[in-house]
């Protein structure tokens, strides 16, 4: 990395943690397009550090923070808002990720988000679609990373169908080709591992169909510039991926190969990769695979500047967990209305973000998922179930926070629920926590009596004093006497509520 970052007005900015490298795209809108400033691109292979127990090793750790201060420099100026970065399948797996998050935040200046899998796919689809002529016909997206490979079935911008296997370059590498050994047998045997692993999916996207297939990232393009060059062709085919493991295959070891076509960079990755294609094109019946040059950063960039866009996708995905688990809809938009009124009441003097907002709105909406479980401590359940569900348009870290929100809705709050996150995370979440308690409380009528108007006002550092807007507590002895237990459930988590009955 030689060339220095020179901060441009309304820049921003995307960082790609991945499993091989970690990637910085600095990038500005002008007149509704985004144009690229400058790359950065480090081969860190944070994912070849992962031992058996899915631990990250002390030097990869030291590898990937050293990049990302270099990273913090060049962004430094930018504003928080301006800048997203993300980390994907080494990340996602990695037993001591909370720890190497904390100090990889530390090291850059900037939060990162953990993305599901799914998450990934789905911008990855927006960075290939956004780089394609407008096509009514259905497409199928392949992406082959590092850790992991995405593939999505979608019509113009809408994915349709998003999943995403463990199965990537880095980790082809130490399984099959762990010091570089080229042989016939163990090509097929990473041949025949990624073929199971899509067999998984193979029938669903089958069956939904596509008219044209792409595949995205570094792997796929050397492929595709290796067929240009050996088969004289701009499209990977069968009979083009059998003549280049032929060629690969003169090899015993990938230190050795040397062709015009390949650069020494590429050699490990390439073969893992070709193992990769290999089953694709086998398992999925793949004719032809055209190379697109959007990805998962481009997807990201377009998604940053789209915020409402992005919201879309978040709500497409409530609403889906809400139809899913059958949640009532009356109720949590009950909850949800009585949410907002509280935060705009003392979200500013409580110093709460309006993501902070949308947060709780999202909370509101699917704090009872967890009775499609059980009654009994559904609250737990619906923890569970955030935690663990595939919900487009949501990192992991934000899923973890609206879990932790659904789960401390009721009972006893516990603060030591949120030890994985930042002072300033926890604090902000557990104020978060409070609202939400107060305004399922006050609509435990579900909707059979009118809720009372409260005015809510901050006291001191974790201090709230809640009256009547017009009534009294006459008229609602019940809310009287559930507000004042709840003040000693909040008081035990370091809250004081203080209930004015005058």
């Amino acid at each position: 990395m030689t060339t220095a970052f020179t901060q441009v007005e309304d820049s921003i900015a995307v960082l790609d943690m991945g499993s091989n490298s970690f990637h910085l795209v600095v990038a500005r809108v002008e007149h509704g397009e985004i144009r690229t400033l400058q790359t950065f691109r480090e081969g860190v292979r944070l994912g070849e550090g992962l031992n058996e127990n899915s631990c990250l090793s002390e030097v990869a750790q030291q590898r990937g923070l050293a990049c990302l201060k270099q990273f913090g420099q060049r962004l430094e100026g930018l504003p928080q808002e301006s800048v997203v970065a993300f980390a994907t399948n080494a990340m996602r797996i990695a037993s001591n990720s909370q720890e190497f998050l904390r100090q990889a935040e530390e090291a850059l200046g900037y939060s990162i988000q953990v993305i599901s899998g799914v998450e990934e796919a789905r911008l990855i689809y927006l960075g290939v679609a956004h780089s394609l002529p407008s096509d009514p016909k259905r497409r199928l997206v392949v992406d082959i990373g590092g850790g992991s490979t995405e593939f999505i079935i979608g019509d113009q911008f809408d994915a349709l169908l998003m999943e995403s296997l463990a199965m990537g370059c880095v980790s082809f590498i130490d399984r099959f080709f762990p010091t570089g050994t080229l042989s016939k047998q163990n090509f097929q045997d990473a041949v025949n591992h990624a073929s199971n692993e899509l067999l998984r999916v193979s029938k669903r996207y089958r069956k939904k169909g596509w008219a044209n297939c792409y595949g995205s990232s570094g792997t796929v393009r050397a492929v595709a510039q290796a067929c240009q060059q050996v088969c004289g062709q701009d499209v990977i085919t069968k009979p083009a991926l059998k003549r280049l493991r032929t060629k690969i295959l003169e090899y015993s070891n990938t230190c050795e190969i040397d062709v015009d076509w390949l650069s020494s960079a590429r050699r490990d990755n390439f073969i893992a990769g070709l193992a990769i294609l290999t089953a694709i094109f086998d398992v999925l019946k793949v004719d032809e695979m055209r190379f697109s040059s959007g990805a998962l950063r481009e997807g990201a960039l377009y998604d940053l500047v789209g915020r409402s866009e992005h919201e879309d996708v978040c709500l497409r995905s409530v609403q889906s967990m809400q139809g899913r688990f059958n949640i009532d809809m009356a109720q949590a938009e009950r909850v949800s209305t009585c949410a907002k009124q509280l935060f705009e009441q003392i979200g500013e003097d409580w110093s709460l973000s309006k993501r902070d907002g949308i947060r709780l709105r999202w909370a509101a909406q699917l704090h009872e998922v967890g009775l499609a479980i059980s009654h009994v401590q559904f609250h737990k359940h619906g923890e569970y179930i955030l935690n663990g569900a595939d919900m487009p348009g949501f990192t992991r870290q934000e899923q973890q926070a609206i879990a932790f929100l659904v789960r401390g809705h009721r009972r006893r709050l516990r603060p030591q629920l949120l030890n994985n996150f930042s002072a300033k995370q926890k604090a902000s979440l557990l104020r978060l926590c409070v609202l939400l308690r107060l305004s399922v409380l006050l609509n435990r009528g579900r909707g059979d009596s009118q809720p009372p108007e409260v005015v809510l006002k901050v006291k001191g550092v974790d201090g709230l004093a809640l009256a009547l807007n017009d009534d009294s507590f006459d008229d609602f002895p019940l809310t009287l006497s559930e507000l004042a237990a709840e003040a000693e459930r909040l008081g035990s988590a370091g809250f004081n509520l203080s209930v004015l009955t005058t």
